[in-house]
């Protein structure tokens, strides 16, 4: 532990080196925003801290530089140039912009841009060329550098030049402008996004037919292409925390989505869904994400879950770009295993780009000078600290973990912020909450098992609920032992924690109150009253009868009341009904006739239905057939009488014995002997189907 000599002798060095150099600790942005009226600044609560670079009306991509503090922007309104670099200081409203490439085929129209701080390269993506480029910044810087010491020619000026890094070359007659590569003709450019930890480039192709994401080698290899469920894709960025791809896409007609995949554009999960924006670009920080969206001019917050719901940060003077300094690779990631030799390498590159003026002052010194607390690393470009894990603030005098847990340990996670491992009683980001506040419901009281805690769902199974005497039951007593609907006519109560009972109202009984008293309550014809405050009901009963329920009867009381048996059951002692030697029946008056009536209904409904049957069954027996001719046809001859053929006619003339042709005998108007002749004549010759049976001979038909 540092002695407070020291840590105060340590303070005195610094406010002393503070003034003597003339280093300002700039203000920190916690996130910058393209519009149409220039760059605007927020602070980590999204309040607007400043603006810059109104002067460009239509920025289209930009990216941040964190070893110089410089912001990259791409203005497609102006006249000459494309590419400009920014100077964020918050002590100068304009914040110095510095023209670094003219307007070309290369840059006139630049939809996206990253920048890689290891190999100190600016990309983006051009859509007219359908191409890929990037430059070397920290030779383009000194190139403009000198060329505006040139064009001054003042000595000033060359001492401005020589501030430039100490490892950029002299700069080149040829283009600094590198292609990295082209896509084909159906293809459109749109977002940049670049993975510093794993070295590789993505880029998102927006055109209807073939959109697409690319990921590809820094050099423009191509290494897959992932086309699956992507529709008009923007905006895309590297996720180092969780290492994940985020975009946004404009689906068909008025929907869009969030999109999120691996880094190898694998397992593609929808994590919003929605109508009516128009998402442009975004961004991520810790937890979250950050859109924006062109349609309402707005900029939204969501967790990084999926179905998680937005929430407006900003509103106002339509915003495109937008950059997080909290997701930049040398803010968070130098506790990450995947980043932590790229980080090593860039603070290394960092150390031994410092501009001449500090490396002159460190020399006659001595001595590196150091302004920052707790090992922190000088950037001395933009006169601040780059703070080791655990540590925080402008000087990195802030341990982060100090006071940070109120009941557990505190470590540093990947993301360089602290974590807390809470004790088994208590949860919460800081463990500020005990698990067993609000667990128990309904006046249940909580306790802890002997097990220990854990953070999963399956370990958090450590605290139980005693809901005895509450009238509930469950694992958080949730649960009414009663229910609303236990008692149907009364009031449940629990006795003791044990089953419930009921309370009956008035009128009702029943171990739930279901029934009605004076349902089938009195017999014999007794009738049931009720008072307003029992549920016993009361029986008005007839002379004959007597009793709670009406239940003895009167004359047989008196017939045997010498019986001990029925002075017993007559007197209410006894409830059973004594057997009767002999046994005597009393019935009453109104019993006999409603007898007898029965009887006398039963016989004539019996007789009516018998006559019923009788008639119905005479009506279904089929007619007799009617005979409407009988004749007898005799041979001409003098044959026996047995040789006789008689052939009967009836119903539309059936032959029963001979094959004789029909005739219609209504027909036959003529004299008797016509009519036989006729006859005969029909037997014989009509239609050639007689056929002349053996025994008819060939006599003449007689009429009889």
């Amino acid at each position: 532990m540092k002695s407070p000599c020291r840590a105060a002798a340590g303070w005195l060095v610094l406010l002393l080196s503070s003034c003597c150099l003339g280093y300002v600790i700039a203000t920190e942005w916690a996130a910058a925003v393209t519009t149409d009226n220039g760059i605007l600044f927020f602070d980590s609560n999204w309040r607007k801290i400043s603006s810059a670079a109104h002067q460009y009306s239509r920025i289209s991509a930009f990216a941040y530089d964190e070893v110089l503090g410089k912001l990259y922007f791409a203005d497609l309104d102006h006249p000459e140039y494309r590419l400009f670099a920014l100077d964020y200081d918050d002590t100068d409203e304009l914040h110095k912009v510095t023209k670094l490439l003219p307007k070309s085929a290369q840059t006139a129209y630049i939809s996206g841009m990253a920048f890689d701080h290891l190999e100190r390269r600016l990309y983006w993506t051009e859509k007219g060329t359908r191409s890929v480029y990037y430059v070397a910044i920290d030779e383009l810087l000194s190139s403009t550098r000198s060329a505006a010491a040139a064009a001054n020619g003042t000595a000033a000026a060359a001492a401005t030049a020589v501030e430039a890094t100490t490892s950029a070359p002299p700069p080149s007659s040829s283009s600094p402008v590198q292609l990295v590569a082209t896509v084909q003709p159906d293809h459109e450019l749109a977002g940049l996004a670049i993975d510093e930890c794993r070295r590789h480039l993505y880029w998102t192709n927006c055109y209807p037919k073939t959109s697409n994401i690319v990921r590809a080698a820094m050099n423009g290899t191509v290494l897959n292409v992932h086309e699956e469920q992507v529709y008009l894709p923007k905006g895309i960025t590297v996720d180092h925390y969780r290492n994940r791809l985020y975009w946004v896409e404009k689906k068909y007609g008025r929907r869009y989505t969030i999109e999120s995949a691996d880094l190898e554009v694998n397992d593609q999960r929808t994590l919003q869904t929605g109508l009516d924006r128009l998402p442009a670009d975004i961004a991520v920080k810790n937890d979250y994400i950050y859109w924006t969206d062109q349609e309402n001019n707005e900029i939204y917050e969501m967790s990084k879950e999926p179905n998680a719901p937005s929430r407006t940060v900003y509103r106002g003077e339509h915003p495109s770009a937008v950059i997080l300094r909290a997701n930049l690779l040398l803010e968070h990631q130098r506790n990450n295993p995947d980043c932590r030799s790229v980080v090593d390498r860039i603070l290394e590159n960092m150390q031994n780009s410092k501009p001449a003026s500090v490396l002159q002052q460190e020399t006659q010194q001595q001595g590196q000078l150091t302004v920052c607390l707790n090992n922190g690393t000088v950037n001395h470009h933009t006169n601040t600290c780059l703070c080791q894990p655990a540590f925080g603030g402008k000087l990195c005098e802030i341990d982060l973990c100090n006071n940070y847990c109120a009941q557990g340990s505190c470590r540093i996670g990947r993301d360089n912020r602290p974590r807390c491992d809470c004790d088994r009683r208590y949860e919460g980001d800081r463990c500020d909450r005990n698990r067993c506040d609000g667990f128990c419901l309904n006046g249940g009281r909580c306790q802890f098992s002997n097990g220990t805690a854990g953070r999963t769902e399956e370990e958090m199974g450590d605290r139980t609920c005693l809901c005895e005497s509450t009238g509930y039951s469950g694992a958080r007593c949730e649960n009414p032992i009663c229910g609303t609907d236990y008692c149907y006519n009364g009031e449940c109560y629990v006795e003791e924690g044990k089953r419930p009972k009921c309370r009956c109202k008035a009128g009702y009984r029943g171990e739930r109150c279901e029934e009605y008293s004076c349902n089938n309550y009195c017999l014999n014809g007794g009738h049931c009253t009720l008072g307003n405050e029992t549920t016993v009901p009361e029986c008005e009963c007839g002379e004959e009868f007597a009793g709670q329920r009406c239940e003895i009867a009167v004359r047989l009381c008196s017939t045997y009341n010498e019986d001990p048996q029925w002075q017993q059951y007559c007197l209410g002692i006894s409830k059973t009904l004594p057997l009767m030697e002999p046994k005597v029946t009393y019935c009453k008056e109104s019993f006999n006739r409603t007898v007898v009536y029965t009887s006398l209904c039963f016989t004539v409904s019996f007789a009516l239905l018998l006559a019923v049957v009788l008639v119905v069954s005479r009506m279904m027996k089929p007619p007799r057939p009617r005979i409407t001719k009988k004749m007898v046809v005799t041979p001409m001859t003098s044959r026996p009488p047995t040789t006789q053929c008689e052939i009967t006619i009836e119903n539309c003339c059936n032959m029963n014995v001979c094959e004789t042709p029909c005739f219609d005998t209504k027909l036959l108007k003529k004299s008797k002997k016509e009519d036989k002749q006729f006859l005969l004549e029909d037997i014989e010759d009509v239609g050639g189907s007689y056929r002349k049976l053996p025994n008819c001979g060939d006599g003449t038909a007689e009429r009889k």
